[in-house]
């Protein structure tokens, strides 16, 4: 049996078979009109009347081989069933052949080599089986066609031939044999072409498979890794990037595309980043670090690294860069080495801290004994006044160290504070206090009204620290803002409390952004490095952050703390 596709072939396949369904009705069409014409223009050299009688049948028989092709291909669109179609197709091409055989002659046809035609249609539209199905179907019709015309039971028309010729058994049995062995071997012959040709579309199916899996894999891999990823040509301009990259540099698709690469990297420089022969300069280190201005305002750390984009032939065609966002790397690096220093810190505290205060205290007991026996001497006085002074000096200093080696003298105390009235209660102290004069003014903006989890001491010893250097940044006079605020960002997604003091100084040094935090590092001239130290140890101790910028109007300092919120305190508040 002929293997027929049934109703459940792919799109891709029911598509093929559809595109050599309408090219063979389109030959058909082609080849009954070149037949008609031709058996015409025969004909009119014998026959000047064409419209006679016995020229009926071939009117007839192409009006119905036009009316049968023009119905095919417009119902073409609507079948379902594919194969049962192209049966249909194949027995109707069947039937043409033997009447177009039967009206020009029978035996003495010339047209019976377009039985091959039909071999070869089922081989190419069908299978293997299908051609030697085609040849059997061919070989019984034809056969059986002169057998009746042999005994007279049918009398073949002749309108292309010149007339009835008798011929002998031999001669039918002679071209019934040769035609019938014709028809086998092409059907042989186009069923293996068909086999072969079946074996290479199913591997060239199989090859394109395997290569829309591994562009697809490939494809999957360059949007996925975390690493943003630009191709440029030659000239520089962008012509590929992935999701990281346009995520990292938050760059639109539309706006990246034929971009000039040093528009995205002013410091990147790809020519000098690869020799003339397309290779990484030895002398260049394989992975650079640059700055990148974000389109939202904050600048990037980003480490690349840059090599030769080629072709098939090894021939380098532009430069492909890798980049990583470093930010938050070294901001990471940047807290383990401050964490490291306040370690140290902290242990030279702990060995020193009771050689010292001990002596302190007896020192200090003496020369306030020595200032009462001398009240009378001013000179002494005076001196003994310094001695005092430089004492509580150097016990200020240990008492710090003793911050960073033990945190509070008290016992610590974990609980929940309310951060906005333990801000205003510092603010009320400074503005009692000396820090701040007359011509400091003291603003808080609460956004919200958080509460943390922290040892009170702790918060305010902290934002004393921070509300005094405020101060001491502003010596004539400004504006200290202190914010409350609840906001989840990417940057800090655990620790939605944010704190922000403002000043109007003179600002912090950039060269000193990163060491501000560091033990024993200061600006001022009297101070002992030891304040903002504090500051981060204690943040950190209640798992909160500490992190230090220019203030957005480009003067003075805003110091920011990130505190993850108490499990009782609602984040809708």
């Amino acid at each position: 049996m002929v293997a027929l596709p049934t109703g459940h072939e792919t799109d891709t396949d029911a598509d093929r078979l559809r595109g050599k369904l309408k090219k063979l009705l389109l030959y058909r069409l082609f080849l009954a009109v070149f037949f008609l014409v031709a058996t015409i223009a025969v004909q009119v050299r014998n026959v000047p009347d064409l419209l006679r009688a016995p020229f009926y049948p071939l009117y007839i028989f192409s009006c119905i081989l036009f009316l049968f092709t023009i119905f095919g291909a417009l119902s073409l669109g609507h079948v379902q069933r594919l194969g049962r179609f192209a049966l249909l197709q194949l027995l109707f091409d069947l039937w043409a052949v033997t009447v177009l055989v039967y009206m020009t002659g029978g035996i003495e046809s010339g047209f019976s080599s377009l039985y091959m035609l039909v071999i070869l249609s089922s081989a190419l539209l069908l299978d293997h089986r299908a051609s030697l199905f085609a040849a059997s179907a061919c070989s019984l019709v034809y056969g059986l066609l002169l057998d009746l015309q042999y005994f007279g039971w049918i009398s073949p028309l002749t309108l292309a031939s010149g007339g009835t010729t008798t011929h002998d058994s031999g001669t039918y049995f002679f071209k019934i044999l040769i035609n019938i062995a014709g028809f086998f071997l092409a059907g042989l012959l186009a069923g293996y072409l068909a086999s072969e040709l079946q074996k290479s579309t199913l591997r060239v199916r199989k090859s394109e498979k395997d290569l829309r899996t591994l562009a697809a894999f490939h494809t999957n891999i360059v949007r996925s890794i975390p690493s943003g990823l630009l191709a440029a040509d030659l000239e520089g301009r962008v012509i590929f990037s992935n999701n990281a990259a346009r995520k990292i540099l938050g760059i639109k698709p539309s706006e990246m595309a034929g971009r000039p690469m040093e528009k995205i990297f002013p410091d990147l420089n790809l020519p000098a980043a690869l020799n003339s022969k397309g290779k990484i300069d030895p002398t260049r280190p394989p992975r650079n670090e640059t700055s990148y201005r974000h389109p939202e305002g904050k600048t990037l750390l980003l480490g690349y690294s840059v090599s030769a984009l080629r072709t098939e032939k090894g021939a380098a065609s532009g430069r492909l860069v890798v980049f990583t966002d470093l930010t938050r790397l070294k901001a990471v690096e940047e807290h383990i080495q401050r964490s490291e220093h306040l370690v140290l810190a902290g242990k030279l505290a702990a060995e020193i801290a009771h050689e010292i205060k001990n002596p302190l205290a007896a020192m200090s007991g003496a020369v306030q004994m020595l200032r009462n026996e001398t009240a009378a001497n001013a000179l002494h006085d005076r001196l003994l006044g310094i001695v005092h002074r430089e004492i509580e000096r150097v016990n200020k200093l240990v008492t710090e160290f003793l911050w960073l080696a033990k945190g509070s003298p008290q016992s610590a105390r974990v609980e929940e504070v309310a951060v906005c009235p333990v801000i205003e209660e510092i603010a009320s102290i400074v503005r009692a206090d000396k820090s701040a004069g007359a011509h400091h003014t003291i603003r808080t903006n609460f956004h919200s009204t958080p509460r943390i989890t922290m040892d009170p001491l702790h918060l305010h010893r902290v934002l004393w620290n921070l509300l005094v250097n405020a101060l001491e940044a502003m010596p004539e006079g400004g504006e200290l803002s202190i914010s409350v605020r609840v906001e989840k960002t990417r940057e800090n997604p655990d620790r939605p409390v944010r704190i922000d003091i403002t000043d109007t100084g003179c600002g912090i040094p950039d060269s000193a952004l990163k060491q501000i935090f560091d033990p024993f590092f200061t600006t001022k001239t009297n101070g002992t490095g030891l304040g903002l130290s504090i500051v981060y140890h204690l943040v950190e101790q209640a798992a909160g952050k500490v992190e230090v910028a220019r203030a957005p109007s480009g003067t003075g300092t805003i110091f920011s703390l990130f505190f993850p919120p108490s499990v009782s305190f609602s984040l809708a508040k």
